[in-house]
């Protein structure tokens, strides 16, 4: 009875057994015997069976049968990679594995066994899950992560120059995005997102951003790395702002997708140092001739350069000046929050002639206090989780794949 209060806290709700029957191998045949073949690895009936009812217990959406199948087909193409890259997972970094994934929901791993084993899921279902996962980021790491890493600096620095962010709050996100580039897939996929809102657990989630979801993402089952609440989008940041810890979001249209999103942490950092971040820019003031901006703008390559421009010229046709974001005028605002360094701009007017705006540097305008690490952590773990969704594709995409099941 206590196993199963266990399971009740975990999932939220526990599936009548009978929902499985239809999903059980005739009698006749062999529980063991091959389902799918993947590459020189086969999945056999069992193992399908218990995955189905493993993420049937997880509450995960849609078709539990169809998504066991994808994971498991996924799980042998990177074990077949990790192997061949000669990665073994120990016993220690599986045990750690199923301990943390169990801790979600309060629970020692041994409490997650019994109560899965009260419904009929074998310990090894719940290990053989863990390993492939432990396996794959081991791969990762090894063969991905030295490429992943060559972030340059300024890209981290220009990273923290654009969000401005001191301080505040910042969110550990999950995401799940659904394609909505046509009226029909944006139905269906508003008719999956408000299932995915319903959803109890972070486990579910994170199952259903695996098989769901569009995003670059959904390789590590939605999870983001932390970012500041105050940098994302707008439509975004209001509703992140109203969950509680573990709660999930009702879903947002978005451009092209409708997003689901869930809550793992808040904390809040301690302001260092106010970052009011400051605009050096250069504002050149043409003639007004047709032509004259793109020209302009096609001559220059850092700001020094519209000295030379403006050479002879009177001093009010070049402005170049160091300010406070927000003391900007309206529009060269606007304009900057779209430019690189050194990136320029012919949209600006100025006593009716177009005028070259030029980017020359985004800087605190006192000493930043951010960690450079967190920020480059954030870049280093999406562009790592892009380039492994990518790599499983390709070795999926090179691994011959049958349905030996009828």
């Amino acid at each position: 009875m206590r196993q199963s209060r266990i399971l009740e806290c975990l999932i939220g709700a526990v599936l009548a057994a009978s929902i499985f029957a239809a999903s059980q191998p005739a009698q006749a045949q062999s529980r063991f015997s091959p389902a799918i073949k993947v590459g020189d690895s086969i999945v056999t009936r069992y193992e399908l069976d218990q995955r189905t009812r493993f993420l049937s217990l997880l509450g995960a959406p849609g078709d539990p049968r169809n998504l066991a199948r994808e994971q498991l087909i996924n799980e042998a193409v990177q074990l077949s990679a990790a192997s061949d890259a000669g990665i073994e997972t120990s016993a220690e970094e599986i045990e750690a594995g199923m301990e943390e994934f169990a801790g979600r929901a309060n629970l020692t791993a041994e409490e997650f066994v019994a109560a899965l084993g009260q419904n009929g899921v074998d310990s090894e279902t719940f290990r053989d899950f863990i390993g492939a996962g432990v396996a794959w980021r081991s791969f990762v790491r090894q063969t991905l992560g030295e490429t992943a890493q060559e972030i340059p600096r300024d890209l981290v620095r220009r990273t923290l120059a654009q969000t401005g962010t001191e301080g505040g709050l910042r969110v550990l996100v999950s995401e799940i995005l659904l394609p909505a580039t046509t009226p029909e897939t944006a139905a269906a996929s508003r008719a999956r997102a408000a299932q995915i809102s319903a959803l109890t657990s972070e486990e579910a989630f994170s199952a259903a951003a695996r098989e769901l979801s569009v995003a670059a993402s959904s390789a590590s089952g939605g999870a983001l790395n932390w970012v500041a609440l105050d940098t994302l989008p707008d439509m975004i940041q209001p509703v992140i702002a109203g969950l509680t810890p573990g709660q999930i979001s009702r879903p947002i249209e978005l451009e092209n997708a409708i997003g689901v999103f869930l809550l793992r942490k808040v904390e809040r950092v301690d302001p260092g140092a106010t970052n009011d971040l400051a605009v050096d820019y250069a504002l050149f003031i043409t003639d007004g001739t047709p032509g004259a901006a793109e020209r302009v703008a096609q001559e220059v390559d850092v700001c020094d350069d519209l000295y030379g421009i403006a050479r002879g010229l009177p001093e009010e046709r070049l402005v170049r000046d160091l300010q406070p974001l927000g003391a900007l005028p309206a529009d060269i605002r606007a304009e900057v929050t779209q430019l690189d360094q050194n990136e320029v701009s012919t949209r600006i007017i100025r006593n009716g002639a177009p005028a070259v705006l030029m980017l020359c540097e985004r800087k605190p305008a006192r000493e930043s206090s951010v960690d450079l690490e967190i920020v480059g952590n954030r870049l280093l773990n999406t562009r790592l989780g892009t380039m492994a969704a990518d790599r499983l594709a390709d070795l999926r995409a090179n691994t011959i794949i049958t349905d030996i099941a009828n």
